[in-house]
């Protein structure tokens, strides 16, 4: 059976630029791997759903968009921690900021990237301006990396260390693959159609620099956009980076080969980090629901309603601080008796005491340890 998927990429030679071929593989076979899949990204969205008004928006994606930089960014060599992304965050605009580390820096473009792609409207279609305009943000002030622009000849793109499409074919070949992603799922459903799509992003390779953090973001857009969940809320670097050799080795098999078993290994592999990644949300989004209610009832008792309703989503959306980062509307001397009281129940901490021009910096446990190494 002829698949609907126009086009893939493979070696006419060791040395040679990739060219166009059909994937030699039936999209609507049997996949073993695709029902439990199916299953625990439904349940994943139903989770999402469900979750309570003061948890959704932007307070659970900042934590979890947090780790997806961080992830991604690792996937790259790139070390940095969700927990150090927040102190960056929290440093930012400081006289401490000018000497933060560069790969903070890169992870904190990773994640200005991912917010900036998850934030385009459903109805919006994915085009090559929508692409440079977010590589620009990933890219920004790389030294060669040309943001906000494809490939063009005389450079030759290297994916898995072998020559990627010619230069002069790159946007031909994101006009297919941007035409594929938007198309309605066939019969194979979402799941299949992303891992495919992220597949044939990385053999394009239609970038100077950064093509792995640009693929892995645009999968939580294919995602929503194929119908498999309701928010682009199902980043996948987590497990990426968890199984980060296989998910090397057979995307260098899918360039050097690309035959049918190497198309099938690297489907099965994908419903298989969906699976697991939207498990593991699933029960993230579990926790900080629980968290979220003991801090809410802790801090309600010690400091009262005022308090709660101001502080709370402040918390949750970034649980390390500095008073003038939380003031809001309120005033400076009502915010620090509020801050005392709950340092007084335990519910925040002091993180770093501050010092003449260097502001205290404050952490809610209850919160940042559910990012755990990340």
């Amino acid at each position: 059976m002829e698949t609907n998927m126009t086009y893939s990429f493979q070696m006419a030679a060791k040395d040679a630029p990739y060219e166009y071929r059909r994937p030699p593989v039936d999209l609507t076979r049997g996949w073993a791997g695709l029902s439990s899949a199916t299953a625990a990204v439904a349940r994943f969205d139903s989770v999402a759903a469900g979750l309570p008004a003061a948890l959704k928006g932007v307070t659970y994606r900042d934590l979890l968009f947090r780790m997806e930089a961080s992830s991604s960014s690792a996937i790259e060599g790139v070390e940095a921690s969700a927990r150090q992304l927040i102190m960056d965050e929290v440093l930012a605009g400081t006289e401490e900021s000018v000497s933060r580390d560069e790969q903070v820096r890169e992870a904190a473009r990773s994640l200005a990237a991912i917010h900036a792609a998850v934030d385009l409207p459903a109805r919006r279609p994915i085009t090559p301006s929508f692409l440079f305009a977010i590589h620009a943000l990933l890219m920004q002030g790389v030294a060669g990396a040309h943001p906000g622009k494809f490939r063009q000849p005389p450079y030759v793109g290297y994916a898995a260390g072998r020559p990627a499409v010619d230069s002069k074919l790159v946007p031909k070949c994101m006009d297919d693959l941007l035409g594929f992603m938007a198309e309605d799922p066939g019969p194979e459903g979402p799941l299949v159609r992303v891992a495919i799509a992220h597949a044939l992003f990385e053999l394009i390779h239609p970038f100077h620099d950064g093509n792995g953090r640009m693929g892995r973001l645009l999968m939580p857009l294919h995602l929503m956009r194929a119908g498999a969940t309701t928010e682009s809320n199902l980043v996948l670097s987590g497990q990426l980076y968890v199984h980060r050799e296989d998910y090397r080795q057979l995307l260098a098999n899918l360039h050097k080969r690309g035959t049918t078993e190497d198309w099938v290994a690297w489907v099965e592999f994908m419903l298989g980090v969906m699976r697991e990644q939207a498990l593991e949300h699933a029960a993230f989004f579990r926790l900080i629901r629980k968290r979220f209610d003991e801090i809410s009832e802790a801090t309600l008792e010690a400091a009262g309603q005022r308090a709660a309703g101001h502080l709370l989503p402040r918390f949750l959306a970034s649980p390390a601080f500095t008073v003038p980062s939380i003031m809001g509307e309120e005033n400076r001397v009502t915010v620090h008796k509020w801050i005392e009281k709950l340092v007084a129940a335990k519910v925040i901490k002091v993180e770093r005491a501050g010092v003449r021009r260097r502001a205290t910096i404050y952490l809610c446990p209850g919160l940042m340890n559910l990012l755990g190494r990340k």
